[in-house]
């Protein structure tokens, strides 16, 4: 795998900002993207990694077949995070601190700056799966508010309640990518 940190590109990515970062210290760590190919045209304000993404910023961690960036006046402005044929595209990152991570699987994640909120689309095979808490949401569409904490379900979903599970977590989903 290589490292791909281009400095033009790089120094816009670190413009994630707070907004996608939960923890408060989650913006002052460094993104790292590790993948086998990179695309970045920064006059167009894109960037596409694919191949084994891994993303890291803080306690944020996406594990995905590709990830593309939009940019606009060299801010974020969406991410669109992509499984393949037989994985989901993975994300956890901690709310606050001293809590457990919330997590996620589905087949596109979708990221858009202007409401702070992470899309999980699904299909009717494979559906998405929030955790938080040790409470599962299943669905073809979940949306999870990063300001707030909270977790929106549309179209028609399933939530359960996993005895199994260590209370308040979510160590049972893990990403397909490792």
């Amino acid at each position: 795998m290589n490292r791909h940190t281009p400095t033009p590109l790089f120094a816009l990515l670190l413009l994630l900002s707070p907004t996608l970062q939960a923890l408060p210290n989650d913006k002052d760590q460094p993104l790292e993207i590790i993948s086998e190919t990179a695309e970045l045209r920064d006059q167009e304000g894109y960037a596409v990694y694919s191949g084994m993404v891994r993303m890291t910023q803080g306690s944020l961690e996406i594990d995905a077949d590709k990830v593309e960036l939009f940019f606009k006046n060299s801010d974020l402005e969406k991410a669109v995070i992509y499984g393949g044929d037989k994985k989901q595209a993975y994300f956890q990152q901690i709310p606050n601190p001293g809590e457990k991570p919330v997590r996620g699987l589905s087949d596109r994640l979708i990221y858009q700056s202007n409401d702070d909120q992470i899309r999980l689309i699904g299909t009717k095979k494979r559906e998405a799966i929030f955790c938080q808490k040790g409470s599962e949401q299943k669905g073809q569409r979940i949306i999870y508010d990063i300001n707030n904490d909270i977790m929106k379900a549309k179209a028609r979903t399933r939530t359960v309640f996993r005895p199994d599970s260590a209370p308040g977590t979510c160590d049972h989903i893990r990403s397909p990518h490792r």
